[in-house]
């Protein structure tokens, strides 16, 4: 796994492996992606965003509405999925789960559209020393609960980029 730029989880993470704050370790980790580098609109705030091979995902958030997220898959010029549809409501739709971690935790962000679950999620946990977080971001995708696709991040992603326990009417903690 590789570091990333989860610049507002990265430090709780690090904080709390470590005991310490680490602006070393944050200052070397490779560039994410940029804003421009996303499948949201120029007035969309940017929830979620990295490259999985040659596409892009991306969760983004209608302005001036912290309750809705659309979900985006493909290239800025052919788009393969978009949810919800252009015009369709889905407060409810989306469903945003926490969960710790040892030495970190998990946060999901998942929607059904027929058959298929969507699940964005960013971790982070321990590496192999014990004490060096590692960082990972993806999107899985299955089918009446069978993994089809589990796509990671290649770029490190950023996580979450701002909290979002604020989108959905279901929203879940897992306590350890």
């Amino acid at each position: 796994m590789r570091e990333s730029g989860k610049h507002w989880v990265s430090s709780l993470a690090i904080g709390a492996l470590c005991g310490l704050a680490a602006p070393a370790a944050l200052a070397a980790q490779p560039p994410s992606p940029s804003l421009s580098q996303s499948l949201c609109a120029a007035n969309e705030p940017v929830v979620f965003a990295c490259h999985v091979g040659s596409k892009l995902v991306s969760l983004c958030r209608p302005p001036g509405d912290r309750g809705m997220l659309s979900y985006r898959f493909g290239k800025p010029d052919a788009l393969e999925l978009s949810y919800p549809e252009p015009g369709r409501q889905a407060r409810a739709a989306f469903t945003v789960k926490s969960a710790p971690l040892v030495g970190g935790g998990e946060t999901t962000v998942a929607f059904r559209r027929g058959a298929y679950t969507y699940t964005v999620y960013s971790r982070v946990g321990r590496g192999e020393d014990g004490a060096t977080p590692e960082f990972e971001d993806g999107v899985i995708v299955s089918r009446r609960g069978k993994v089809l696709s589990r796509m990671r991040c290649e770029d490190g992603g950023e996580g979450f980029r701002e909290p979002v326990d604020g989108v959905a009417a279901n929203w879940h903690f897992t306590p350890v």
